[in-house]
Order: structure tokens, then sequence, then C-alpha cells
């Protein structure tokens, strides 16, 4: 199990939700109301004034740590990690594949029925 020293880990709690969302995951992060977010995948967690709770599952807290472990289910080592910028791979979301293109038609393929709308 990696250590971290007591500088990281205060260094680590700094960083409040709200902020951590925005560069790090700004997808995920939907305006609720006024001051208030919540987030794409747990509609029942909302972000106001510095701190987080997810109603659904009755936990909350106040920093990104918080939520990494809590949420995310990062060990706790990992995510004082990622939070300093020494994790070995950063969470990155990637934009779905297109969509791809129907024809109804029997005999025709999707290529031929884009060059007869020609």
């Amino acid at each position: 199990m990696p250590v971290v020293s007591k500088e990281e880990i205060a260094n680590a709690r700094k960083m409040d939700l709200l902020s951590y969302l925005r560069a790090y995951e700004p997808g995920e992060l939907v305006r609720f109301s006024g001051e208030t977010y919540c987030t794409r995948t747990h509609d029942s967690l909302k972000i106001s004034n510095g701190k987080w709770y997810w109603f659904s599952q009755n936990i909350g807290g106040r920093s990104a740590l918080d939520y990494l472990v809590k949420v995310k289910e990062m060990s706790f080592p990992e995510a004082v990690k990622m939070l300093n910028g020494q994790a070995v791979q950063p969470i990155c979301y990637e934009k779905p594949p297109p969509a791809r293109e129907i024809c109804f038609c029997r005999h025709w393929t999707p290529i031929q029925a884009k060059q007869r709308r020609i």
C-alpha cells in the first residue's frame, strides 16, 4: 500500500468537490438550482456551500477526497495521489462513438443510400 505524508493529505483535502468536478470531470457537473449542483451519474448527489451529500446513499462530505473515496470507491492513498497530481492514470471520459446510419431498404447498403440522396 502506498504511503502518503500528512502534507499530501492536507493538500488533497483543500480541494472541494465543485472545484474538482469543474477541473477534472466537467461533463459530470449539472446546475440544479442557484448555487446547488448535482452530477449526471448520481442525480441525488447535491453539491452546495463547499459540502456535498448523496441523499440516496445517506453519505456526504466536504472535499473532493471524501467524494473519491466514498462515491468513486478509490483507495485513500490513490485518491490523495490523484488530487496531488501524482496519479498513474488520470480519469478520462471519452465521447460516445458516432451514431451509425440506418438504412431500412433490404437491397441497399448504407453507402448506396447515402449516394442516392446526392
